[in-house]
């Protein structure tokens, strides 16, 4: 089994391969602390033990190697995500495959304050080619990749002209639900999924304890 400094040299090749995220372990954040965490203990312990001797040098350096090349993984991941929250917010894609939960939630922030700029500054912009009312609040299909629950569609109640321009709600699936039906969209109801609803809808989720609120960049979720 390859060491974690081999293996994070291998995330960093796939990250470099693609526009997109590349799947890494799960656990890549925690595990990565842990590890540059451990090294760090060794080499400090070498050092402290013999300050001249060659072992010690030979851990203070792997550590820094190991170091950069998790900071070129973050980083790299991080440029990508905030590059697809923008796409989305002019109407991209919708989807953020190999996502970590961390990601996701990083997505959703950076999302909602888009969502929240276009709003305020430039309101103009929702009728001038950029999406319309209705069709500004992406719902990020966040899927980790299973498939959609099997089940009728749960239709909530319908939402009223003036409740579509409301700004969009972000909460988190709790678990794996029935799909649901917002505006002429059918939603996967997925766990971890991070989602952006109408408030009426987000709020039917809530009280059903299927989701949980997202606190935005505003400091608050909008759901009462």
């Amino acid at each position: 089994m390859p060491d974690q400094f081999s293996l994070l040299l291998e995330w960093r090749r796939s990250e470099a391969a693609t526009r997109n995220l590349a799947k890494i372990p799960h656990d890549f954040y925690t595990s990565t602390a842990a590890y540059l965490a451990d090294v760090r203990r060794s080499y400090e312990a070498d050092l402290r033990e013999n300050p001249s001797g060659r072992k010690g040098e030979i851990s203070r350096q792997t550590y820094q190697r190991a170091g950069q090349v998790a900071r070129d993984i973050v980083e790299g991941r991080a440029q990508k995500i905030l590059t697809i929250a923008f796409q989305t917010s002019i109407g991209g894609a919708r989807e953020l495959p190999n996502a970590l939960p961390e990601e996701r939630e990083v997505y959703a922030r950076v999302l909602a304050t888009l969502f929240e700029h276009r709003r305020v500054t430039a309101p103009y912009l929702e009728y001038q080619g950029g999406p319309t009312p209705a069709s500004a609040n992406p719902v990020p299909a966040l899927s980790p990749g299973s498939p959609a629950p099997v089940g009728p569609v749960v239709r909530p109640p319908t939402v009223s002209p003036t409740a579509r321009t409301a700004a969009p709600v972000f909460v988190r699936v709790l678990q794996d639900g029935r799909p649901i039906e917002v505006g002429s969209e059918t939603i996967d109801l997925r766990r971890e999924d991070v989602l952006s609803l109408p408030p009426e809808t987000a709020q039917l989720l809530v009280q059903a304890k299927v989701a949980e609120p997202v606190e935005t960049g505003t400091g608050h979720s909008n759901i009462t």
